[in-house]
């Protein structure tokens, strides 16, 4: 019985020092999950579109069309992000991470909302959803960018 015990033990020991030993594997020497190769390298980004709804309706959209080179999201294999705005005039430079494929940007904190990817034929698609609750109404919040591979 003992010894039954002890074999059990043994394997559970095993089996949790492999899973963490598997995620620490995964992240790069900054600590944070490396991003999709697909992602690096240059993008003009083509569009930018928030929209809020209240209770399911739609209250309020704002989209930004960009010319090619106007703005353009760089992303690095260092897990950085290059914004650079109004043709270079510009630049911001953030963090980011993939977990579960999902990409966070900016700076880490807890309840931070990642963006789903979809990749087109020509370009990707990051799409962010946020939900809040204000003065008793679910207001959501989408954002939607849309890029281009720079050519």
């Amino acid at each position: 019985m003992f010894s039954r015990q002890l074999v059990f033990l043994f394997i559970l020991s095993i089996a949790t020092l492999s899973a963490s030993c598997q995620d620490s594997k995964d992240k790069d020497e900054s600590g944070l999950n490396p991003i999709d190769n697909r992602l690096v390298g240059k993008w003009d980004v083509r569009s930018k579109t928030d929209t809020e709804k209240v209770k399911g309706a739609e209250k309020e959209t704002d989209r930004d069309v960009y010319q090619p080179g106007e703005k353009t999201y760089e992303f690095t294999a260092a897990n950085k992000l290059i914004i650079t705005d109004g043709f270079g005039r510009k630049q911001t430079t953030l963090p980011v991470w993939m977990v579960e494929g999902k990409l966070y940007i900016g700076q880490y904190h807890q309840n931070k909302v990642p963006y789903t990817i979809t990749f087109t034929e020509n370009g990707l698609r990051l799409v962010k959803e946020e939900e809040s609750h204000e003065d008793g109404e679910i207001t959501m919040q989408q954002e939607v960018v849309v890029l281009e591979r720079a050519r």
